[in-house]
């Protein structure tokens, strides 16, 4: 795997890092989210829109609110999906921003 990311990170080496927050999902390699050779999806992601993060980060409803890792996200989810709405763009990892907000 890790042969794999430095392929990847060859060209890519923004997503690399070091981030001070890192998105655990690098660790388990691009291949996690991105499908190297081609997809239908945007950014070569594996699934579409939230479907890919809510493949880890779970979702719940309660009391008629919609958490999603713990946190309220019931008025957000209207913006657009996690990345796209603005809320979650360093997707890779953050210098900053321990949700990886910027």
């Amino acid at each position: 795997m890790l042969a794999q990311n430095e392929t990847c990170t060859e060209c890519h080496d923004t997503q690399r890092g070091p981030h001070v927050f890192e998105h655990e999902a690098m660790r388990e390699g691009c291949t996690s989210c991105h499908h190297p050779h081609g997809s239908v999806n945007d950014k070569l992601l594996t699934q579409r829109n939230s479907t890919l993060c809510l493949k880890c980060h779970f979702q719940q409803q309660s009391g008629g609110l919609i958490l999603i890792g713990g946190q309220d996200h019931t008025s957000l989810l209207s913006r657009g999906t996690c990345w796209s709405a603005g809320c979650h763009e360093a997707v890779h990892g953050s210098q900053v921003n321990s949700s990886l907000r910027y």
